[in-house]
């Protein structure tokens, strides 16, 4: 009975681990994402993952107020996880926002169900393009593949943070921005080329208005090249997510 309930001590705790990365995870995390279907994904995670942790050197403790302080550290260490892995979403949202500004949608947001916030029609566009890929490449196989593989190098209770921590945090917010502009930068400049041609046109032809004129074409423009860089971005996104799944191995490293 003491080893049984020692085994189910260790399940309870894998499965508080895998809950933090499904709550923050992008796609698993989505609020379409029904939470029973969490809960059993999580416990269905930590059954498989159980037999195969390593035995721990000291028993978890009896104690409930230690057992919960334990648990928060698993808590942290999937969303900490989690959280890495939205930095490409973030990224995503971000050159929408862009795309948006410059092409004159600015004003127009839509309602992301899977972010319960307000996202640009590109933005939008661009996440579920991104949501889509991250299926097509089994990236939520590889989310909790990555995870489980933790336990091996960050046993139950044993999160020490390391002080660089903080340093590799604020290092994928700026990965988070240069990517959002490397995917902004084609409809980017070609915007800020059109405004340039349609300020020429104005000097050039006093009469034409511009307002009536610029936002049509700059709207139409901002669609059509749309349409022809999907393959940019999807190959964009293919070096995005695999970036991602490395700086998800470096954060287990940080932590471990």
């Amino acid at each position: 009975m003491v080893f049984e309930a020692e085994v189910f001590k260790v399940f309870v705790m894998a499965m508080v681990r895998f809950s933090g990365l499904i709550i923050s995870a992008p796609v698993l995390g989505s609020a379409n994402f029904p939470v029973i279907g969490k809960i059993g994904l999580a416990a269905l995670c930590a059954a498989v993952v159980t037999p195969t942790i390593p035995a721990l050197e000291t028993p978890l403790p009896d104690s409930a107020i230690a057992f919960a302080l334990i648990g928060l550290t698993e808590l942290a260490i999937g969303l900490m996880m989690g959280f890495v892995l939205t930095i490409v979403f973030a990224a995503v949202v971000l050159a929408g926002q862009i795309m948006d500004m410059l092409s004159g949608f600015a004003l127009v947001n839509v309602f992301n169900p899977a972010l319960e916030t307000q996202v640009p029609i590109f933005g939008f566009f661009l996440f579920i393009l991104a949501s889509m890929y991250l299926l097509v490449i089994d990236g939520h196989h590889l989310m909790i593949y990555g995870l489980a593989s933790t336990f091996g190098r960050v046993p139950i209770g044993g999160l020490a943070v390391d002080p660089s921590l903080p340093r590799d945090v604020a290092a994928l917010g700026r990965i988070m921005f240069y990517d959002g502009f490397v995917i902004a930068a084609p409809i980017a400049g070609a915007m800020l080329l059109t405004y340039a041609t349609l300020g020429l046109l104005g000097r050039v032809i006093p009469q034409m208005h511009l307002l009536v004129v610029g936002f049509p074409m700059t709207i139409g423009f901002a669609l059509l090249l749309m349409s022809f860089l999907v393959g940019f971005f999807i190959m964009v996104l293919d070096g995005m997510f695999h970036r991602m799944f490395e700086h998800m191995s470096r954060m287990v490293g940080v932590m471990g």
